[in-house]
């Protein structure tokens, strides 16, 4: 799930700076999405069929979205809490990940990690906006963002580094999760106030009611549904997109790493298409960036015994997936009262998608084959971009963040 930004301005120090990367990083792109990574070391280690694997990646979506709404809720009042929340379940199922018996505990350490990264993002947003003047929040909201694909390419390098010690790889994610954890608390010096409430005369709004908030939400019913929709076919790619290389495309697990770093690349250059997103109403964004989700996920389908086409569809993908969900906030932002809720509930209905489409794949690679399954998935895709948002509310522009 891509994170909702707070908009502002200023600058804090540099290790906060560098801790809060280093969470979105460790929770996001290593402990979270670093599963469909190495699913294929998994596979092979537990005996799971792809159907199995996608259930378990449907399973750690689910944990994710509950943590989500528990940051939501408890991250504005108590954003400290939430970060070692943060930092513990990422860090105790990575290790669990890494020191796994058996599949009764890799399945719970699985579950456990991808929780990680619902507390993280919500934290983070309250953590800046209390660290920095209002002026630099927008900036420092972007570049925390970007830990999502720094993330990406690290779990890639470790699984091309490593190989196929993937248990010392999790036991390293571990590791950077809690040390992330600590970075952050300790560079936070906020203590519990905001810099903005400190200003005279300046007080931050209070949290919206539950229900005030459903009310407001009721407009989110067209991007809600084409998130779900655009979390089930995205999820091929981000689950059994290494299988696909290696299993039907008869890459090398080295060569099939390195396509993971392609994409964490594409997911990182993300942010130099800001501009544009802003500059074009989102009828016209929503519809290139996630065509472009789909063509990505085809080329993997048509084209994975190519190693320049796969490396392309890679970063392709990265760069398309991560400003489709900077599409998705300016939608929210335009439809929703409240611009955070409307975010984080877009973002839990992509990620619910993407549960149900991990198994739905896995299970259609099972019954069709890995290609015609991908195709099945691009066609997705590209379904959603048919959906997109209203011409008269496209007409109304907002400057638009960077997603992890």
């Amino acid at each position: 799930m891509k994170r909702s930004l707070q908009r502002g301005s200023g600058s804090t120090g540099l290790i906060f700076t560098a801790a809060s990367v280093a969470l979105i990083a460790a929770t996001y792109g290593l402990a979270r999405l670093g599963y469909g990574l190495f699913l294929p070391a998994f596979s092979e280690t537990f005996a799971l069929t792809p159907a199995i694997g996608g259930l378990l990646a449907s399973g750690a979506s689910v944990t994710y979205c509950v943590s989500a709404v528990l940051g939501f809720r408890y991250a504005p009042t108590h954003p400290r809490v939430v970060v070692v929340l943060a930092g513990l379940t990422a860090t105790g199922g990575s290790a669990g990940i890494a020191a796994a018996p058996g599949t009764t505990v890799f399945v719970g350490a699985v579950l456990l990690a991808g929780m990680g990264a619902g507390f993280a993002s919500p934290a983070l947003v309250e953590l800046v906006q209390r660290n920095v003047n209002e002026t630099g929040q927008e900036k420092l909201q972007s570049v925390v963002n970007s830990g999502t694909g720094f993330g990406v390419m690290a779990a890639g390098t470790f699984s091309l580094v490593l190989g196929s010690s993937w248990r010392l790889a999790w036991a390293l994610i571990a590791v950077i999760s809690f040390s992330a954890m600590i970075g952050v608390l300790q560079s936070d010096t906020s203590r519990g106030g905001s810099i903005q409430s400190s200003r005279p005369g300046s007080r931050r709004p209070p949290v919206p009611r539950t229900r005030h908030r459903s009310a407001g939400l009721r407009p989110l019913r067209r991007p809600l549904t084409a998130a779900f929709i655009l979390g089930i076919g995205s999820s091929a790619i981000w689950v059994h997109g290494r299988t696909l290389l290696e299993g039907h495309g008869g890459m090398a697990v080295e060569t099939s790493a390195a396509a993971w770093i392609a994409l964490g690349i594409g997911g990182a250059a993300a942010a130099l298409t800001s501009s544009w997103l802003a500059r074009h109403t989102l009828q016209t964004t929503w519809l290139v960036t996630v065509l472009a989700v789909a063509l990505a996920t085809g080329m993997f389908a048509i084209a994975p015994h190519s190693i320049a086409a796969s490396f392309g569809a890679a970063a392709l993908f990265g760069l398309a997936y991560t400003a489709t969900t900077s599409v998705l906030i300016t939608w929210a932002a335009q439809t929703a009262e409240s611009n955070a809720a409307g975010t984080s509930v877009l973002f839990i209905s992509l990620v619910l998608g993407q549960a149900l489409g991990a198994t739905l794949i896995g299970a259609l690679i099972e019954t069709l084959e890995p290609g015609p399954a991908f195709i099945v998935a691009a066609i997705i895709c590209g379904i959603t971009a048919l959906g997109g948002p209203s011409p008269a509310k496209s007409q109304r522009q907002v400057p638009t963040p960077v997603p992890r």
